[in-house]
């Protein structure tokens, strides 16, 4: 036995070094689920559906998720919206919903999504106005607040729009964005709303 500890020992002392800081990096990256900062999200000033106007910064304490859409959208928007109408009855649950976590959605077609059709989309896909505000501005204005995002939108010869399907924003209560969610049938509610528990809990403390 003596013979094998002097000739590999300090092999083996390496190796199991080596092991245990693999060990403990792999814990650490496992405790340490902070979702990064990508960026401080842009502030804007839009229009509520009352009129009044809404300042990002006026949000600010509360988990957001913002999505841009229109509602003559045929597809990607409404199953986006279906998907956080889901959640918003998850996030009601833990009593979390408009105290702790804002959603809203900003319209790029603001010339066809009047205040009445655009409350008439929330009303049909049954929003909760407790915590979700719909937005709305000139369409020079909207398409403004999208490309500040980084969304690209382009309106077509039919009236409709092409547009990026990263399109939801998870923001911070200091106005950072911390993740980006692809739209529509790409969207896991399981690791949105894991995310959004994951920044209220750490806003709480």
């Amino acid at each position: 036995m003596q013979p094998f500890v002097h000739k590999y020992g300090f092999k083996l002392l390496v190796t199991l070094m080596l092991a245990g800081m693999v060990v403990s990096v792999f814990f650490w990256i496992n405790r340490s689920s902070t979702l990064p900062v990508i960026k401080q999200a842009p502030n804007f000033t839009l229009n509520k559906l009352d009129g009044h106007k809404f300042n990002m910064s006026d949000s600010n304490g509360k988990v957001r998720l913002v999505e841009f859409m229109f509602t003559s959208c045929p597809d990607i928007c409404p199953l986006t919206t279906y998907n956080m109408v889901k959640l918003q009855e998850d996030l009601k649950k833990n009593n979390q919903w408009g105290d702790q976590v804002q959603f809203l959605s900003v319209t790029f077609d603001p010339v066809k999504d009047t205040p009445e059709v655009f409350q008439q989309y929330g009303d049909r896909m049954r929003m909760d106005y407790s915590g979700w505000t719909l937005l709305t501005g000139t369409e020079a204005e909207t398409a403004d607040v999208a490309k500040s995002f980084g969304v690209l939108v382009q309106k077509m010869p039919d009236g409709q729009f092409m547009h990026t399907v990263t399109s939801l924003f998870l923001i911070d209560g200091s106005g950072n964005i911390r993740k980006i969610f692809a739209m529509g049938e790409q969207m896991d509610n399981q690791e949105i709303l894991q995310s959004i528990r994951q920044l209220t809990s750490s806003t709480s403390k």
